[in-house]
């Protein structure tokens, strides 16, 4: 570290002695997550420093800290110069390989770098140096790829790959930086400088659902079909992410009033708050004017509600809708973004 001319003359300590001064100052938490990142011949000098401190004056503990700040200060100006400088000293100083490593480590990662070298890539061709590899290497370039791109890469596999893939797909949260690296190599060299961490969070079941909503034709029945024989609770949770609420408004008028005798009328006005207004009108224009007239009172009287209340409400309905389809009391007549049109 360098000088300051805060507090007392520090000149004598010695680096690890100024290193113990400021360990001694921290948090135990801090110096424990400090000492995770030093070998252990740096963790023994500092030791061997902190032993033979006797009684240090707190304009001395002043001053170190103050020049560690200083030091702080100037390091964090140097690193906004550039990935350039690092490029530059890192391979002189850690070697090639090392310093490949350590840079891959500190750079962010883009999903739109990927997607827009790889979006422009044909999806056969894209399957084809995927299809060899295990089904979780394939999930999770198909996450880093995005749902658009995954169901233009999965009709190309057979039926039991595209299952095996979903199903992988539908359990990811965060994808760490290495499996991303692996995606990379095995898809071709991206430029990856505008990003933003070092692991890319993944929804799985919505990463699913978006999916295969992208999906024409028997395609998406059959792979819905065949997940549920595999995963029958990752395919119910996948159908609901596949139905947005908005869906009820493509309800034939007979089965729109079906629903209405099966949930109960708390449910419907707290899931209507959060709904637009042909969904609302969907539902009004089913009921008597009295029982429109109670719903909307009740709608008034709840206020401002939170989010995740109305989404779960419409969960609710959105299940039982589901059900009653499946028992032939309910239609979807058509529209975009919902699972009632395939299921």
């Amino acid at each position: 570290m360098g000088t300051t001319d805060v507090g007392a003359d520090i000149s004598h300590l010695s680096g690890p002695e100024r290193a113990a001064i400021l360990v001694m100052y921290l948090e135990e938490d801090t110096v424990r997550s400090l000492f995770e990142r030093m070998n252990e011949a740096e963790i023994r000098s500092i030791g061997h420093a902190i032993s033979g401190l006797s009684r240090v004056e707190p304009d001395v503990i002043q001053a170190v800290i103050s020049e560690f700040a200083d030091d702080l200060g100037r390091s964090l100006y140097l690193r906004a110069q550039g990935r350039a400088y690092l490029e530059s000293v890192f391979p002189q100083v850690l070697g090639e390989e090392r310093a490949h490593r350590m840079l891959r480590s500190i750079e962010p990662v883009s999903r739109e770098g990927f997607k827009e070298v790889l979006g422009r890539i044909q999806p056969g061709a894209l399957a084809a140096r995927l299809e060899k590899e295990h089904p979780q290497t394939i999930a999770v370039a198909c996450a880093v790829l995005g749902a658009d791109i995954a169901a233009r890469i999965l009709p190309n596999f057979d039926m039991e790959l595209q299952v095996a893939v979903v199903m992988r797909m539908g359990r990811l949260k965060r994808i760490p930086l290495e499996l991303l690296e692996d995606i990379e190599e095995l898809l071709g060299s991206i430029d990856l400088d505008a990003g933003t961490r070092h692991t890319m969070a993944a929804d799985g079941n919505k990463l699913v659902a978006d999916t295969l909503n992208g999906l024409v034709g028997e395609n998406k029945d059959e792979l819905l079909g065949a997940l549920a024989m595999q995963d029958e609770s990752l395919a119910g949770e996948v159908t609901r992410h596949m139905f947005a609420f908005k869906m009820m408004a493509t309800a034939d008028p007979k089965g729109i009033q079906s629903l209405l005798k099966e949930v109960e009328r708390k449910d419907l006005a707290l899931a209507l708050k959060g709904a637009e207004g042909p969904t609302k009108d969907a539902f009004f224009s089913n009921m008597s004017e009295r029982a429109a007239g109670y719903l909307q009172d009740d709608m008034d009287a709840m206020g401002p509600v939170r989010l995740s209340d109305v989404e779960e409400a419409q969960q609710l309905i959105i299940a039982c809708a589901l059900r009653l389809e499946d028992e032939g009391k309910l239609m979807f007549l058509g529209g975009e973004g919902g699972a009632g049109v395939v299921v």
